[in-house]
């Protein structure tokens, strides 16, 4: 049992001297109303007992409050204890969750992420153009320079791709050296800009060894997309046109409605 405290005391000694008084004004009182005579024992009676009784009554009753209270306030204090980390954990399971989205190489969305994101675009019925893009000879460039110097190619790829694309596009690494690209709302002009943009600023690239200068260009297939588009065909018509570009020579855009000899001119 837990100390009582001075507080609880002074409290029980008040009620209890207000308890003595209010039983002797109404002894004093009632008594003589009823042919009695308040005097002798029956004064110290009325006086005496609501103090014998009372001051350990109201001890232990504000003794009891204050304890009551006291564990309300600790409960009320581990209730907030259990909300921040309940906040903390569910900031740790965000940031969790977000960090495997994410390629921790290159930033780009994971393949997993990507493909989620694309469904969700095609259920809320977004439109856009779909952008596959794929690293030119890089087995060559891990073959010669090393795998790090493959590793900056990709970083430098993702760089381009990350100040080429828009707000509301989305990107990923769906493979080794292969990226994907929404284009938000985009029709082939627009998609045709930005793809070249995008294969320019890969092929400015500057990474030099001693070998020499590394040569990294992408090639880059594309399909429009309209609302609600079934994410397997469109990722396997995009596909198709960047074999295409692949097969004419790579470094090159191919979307649709564009012939070979406008690709092989871009």
């Amino acid at each position: 049992m837990a100390a009582i405290s001075r507080q609880t005391i002074g409290k029980a000694i008040v009620a209890t001297a207000l308890s003595a008084a209010a039983s002797v004004l109404i002894s004093g009182t009632a008594v003589p109303l009823f042919g009695g005579s308040y005097d002798g024992l029956g004064m110290w009676l009325s006086l005496i007992l609501p103090i014998v009784i009372g001051f350990p009554a109201s001890t232990w009753q504000f003794h009891q409050s204050d304890a009551i209270r006291k564990a309300r306030d600790e409960l009320l204090l581990l209730h907030e204890d259990l909300d921040r980390m309940h906040e903390r954990l569910m900031q740790a399971h965000a940031a969790l969750t977000e960090k495997s989205r994410i390629d921790a190489m290159t930033g780009a969305l994971t393949r997993e992420a990507f493909l989620t994101d694309l469904n969700a675009a095609s259920a809320a019925g977004r439109t856009g153009t779909l952008l596959l893009a794929d690293a030119d000879h890089f087995k060559r460039i891990n073959d010669t320079f090393g795998h790090q110097t493959g590793d900056e190619a990709l970083v430098a790829i993702a760089d381009a791709i990350a100040t080429t694309t828009g707000i509301k596009d989305f990107w990923g690494r769906i493979g080794g050296e292969e990226f994907a690209i929404f284009l938000d709302a985009s029709g082939i002009e627009e998609a045709s800009a930005v793809a070249e943009t995008l294969r320019r600023r890969t092929e400015a690239t500057d990474i030099r060894r001693e070998k020499g200068r590394v040569a990294v260009t992408i090639s880059i297939g594309g399909v429009t997309l309209a609302p609600h588009f079934s994410v397997r065909q469109s990722i396997a018509d995009a596909d198709r046109r960047l074999y295409r570009a692949k097969r004419i020579g790579r470094n090159r855009v191919v979307l649709d409605e564009i012939s070979d000899d406008d690709a092989s001119a871009a």
